[in-house]
């Protein structure tokens, strides 16, 4: 071969090396970028400071980790892609379910939130001093939104932007009554402790009839996640005992195309049972 013609091959590949290697580094970067975006938002709603670039090291050390493990303990690629991207998912589906957790305890200090509040306007305490003694004497998380709420009045914010900004970072149905029923009481100078009282009353019975269906769909929910989870337990148990057995799957590229099928298959199962299951109120 000329050796020109080397020359020109070696330089062409060294460009696609720089050319993938530039643009793996821009997405790993656009990466990063919005997971300590979404992370920080989420955990400082939860009142949560960590350091989401920290985190973010962390998280891909363990993908690396259990990367590494999985192709070890498995010898085949298949199974240690599905390992990166189900430990790079770990930290995102943590974060969430933290603020998930934050949001739902906080609906239910709602009610006794409203009660706490709407005592202390009935003893002749204004708006700011029920807030703060409410704050005062309900536990997190409740407690840590109304001291922001005050600290951000404090600083000179109104109480509609202080509402607007619980609102904000809780975005759920109670959070906007609760707000609405605050402001409005304000701007009209109606009766707010009766509105409140109402509005608490309500909302406890809302959330005992939620705490039933949730009761009743357990079952339901716990059969999706069996469902959807004994297909991959029994191929792991046939790769262990019979890996003769299971090499057609991962060896082959229609044993690929069939476990691709399986886990399309699975997931649309295990999105429809919690569809079904799933009673808003």
């Amino acid at each position: 071969m000329p050796e020109h013609v080397l020359v020109a091959a070696f330089v062409s590949a060294a460009a696609g090396f720089a050319a993938l290697s530039a643009f793996a580094l821009q997405m790993a970067r656009r990466h990063r970028e919005r997971f300590e975006r979404t992370v920080d938002r989420s955990l400082r709603g939860a009142f949560l400071f960590v350091d989401p670039g920290s985190l973010h090291r962390m998280s891909m050390l363990l993908a690396i980790v259990i990367t590494l493990v999985a192709w070890v303990l498995s010898a085949n690629p298949i199974v240690a892609i599905v390992a990166a991207l189900a430990a790079g998912a770990l930290p995102g589906l943590a974060v969430a379910r933290i603020r998930r957790r934050h949001v739902d305890a906080f609906r239910q200090q709602i009610p006794d939130l409203l009660m706490l509040i709407a005592g202390a306007l009935r003893a002749g305490n204004g708006l700011a001093q029920a807030l703060a003694g409410a704050a005062a004497e309900i536990a997190p998380p409740a407690r840590q939104e109304l001291a922001l709420m005050l600290r951000e009045q404090r600083l000179g914010a109104t109480l509609a932007e202080s509402l607007a900004g619980l609102q904000r970072r809780l975005r759920v149905e109670e959070t906007a009554l609760f707000a609405s029923a605050l402001r409005i009481g304000t701007e009209s100078g109606g009766n707010v402790a009766d509105a409140l009282e109402s509005l608490a009353d309500a909302t406890r019975r809302k959330l005992a009839i939620e705490g039933k269906i949730r009761a009743l769909t357990a079952q339901g929910r716990l059969q999706a996640w069996v469902m959807t989870m004994l297909p991959a337990g029994v191929a792991a148990l046939l790769g262990a005992f019979d890996p003769e057995a299971m090499r057609p799957l991962l060896a082959d590229w229609r044993g690929w195309v069939v476990c691709a099928a399986v886990a399309l298959m699975q997931v649309a199962g295990f999105l429809t049972i919690r569809r079904l299951v799933a009673i808003e109120i």
